[in-house]
């Protein structure tokens, strides 16, 4: 009886075990986050045209930075679910949002697609979401590097999601300078070249890795928490 009830509660306290936040890479800058308490979201989520296949999965928000169909994808999970988009009118305007959902905060600031003040590519925004002592920074296309008042609002960011592949985007040399901008604990890159987007005139990762000191590779999927994330900035480089 008393090996039942030991196993009983390892096996309670198995469940009781918090494994953070999990980050999930579909490609290009499109990723889910879990918390503990099972809220998720799905970041920048594309449409098929990319050539990004779209994954079978479930979240309670989709967020889009703007409105580029490498970016939104309103029927990304094919059934209704909340949507956020940071722009609107074809780009032409901001959408800001500050949302609370199940205890993350959820807010965003809005920035250029290009360096000439929207004219090339319209409007972008960055996303920040805080839930479980993190925050998570996601700079959807940005096209230039911080200004100061950016910079101040987007202090002590624990996970940068970042584009390196240019010409779309910052170039990479800008989105080093970004890096430091930021001093973020762990940096994701995004937006690059893969087998998937082989005819768009964007880098692919090894540009930006090669401008690095040090990088680590994952899969598809990790997890962090406030215990476990590094001191110091780290590259993390995911995998499909």
């Amino acid at each position: 009886m008393k090996k039942l009830l030991f196993l009983f509660s390892f096996i309670i306290f198995l469940f009781s075990i918090s494994y953070g936040l999990e980050i999930k890479y579909f490609g290009h800058s499109c990723f889910q986050i879990t918390f503990s308490n099972g809220f998720s979201i799905i970041l920048d989520p594309f449409d098929r045209t990319t050539g990004y296949p779209i994954p079978k999965t479930s979240a309670n928000l989709l967020i889009s930075s703007h409105e580029h169909r490498d970016h939104y994808n309103p029927d990304f999970l094919g059934k209704k679910v909340d949507v956020l988009v940071g722009t609107k009118n074809n780009g032409k305007d901001w959408n800001l949002f500050n949302e609370k959902i199940d205890g993350i905060k959820i807010w965003n600031i809005g920035v250029y697609h290009d360096d000439k003040n929207g004219s090339l590519r319209g409007k972008n925004s960055i996303t920040i979401i805080e839930g479980e002592g993190l925050k998570i920074v996601h700079l959807g296309d940005l096209g230039t590097i911080l200004t100061e008042k950016e910079i101040k609002l987007l202090q002590n960011v624990d996970i940068l999601f970042l584009p390196v592949g240019g010409y779309y985007t910052l170039s990479v040399k800008d989105a080093l300078t970004v890096i430091n901008q930021l001093n973020p604990k762990i940096v994701i890159p995004m937006h690059y070249k893969t087998e998937f987007t082989k005819s768009w005139p964007i880098s692919d990762i090894n540009e930006f890795i090669s401008l690095i000191k040090t990088y680590k590779t994952f899969g598809n999927t990790i997890n962090v928490t406030k215990e476990n994330i590094p001191q110091k900035t780290e590259i993390w480089v995911m995998s499909l």
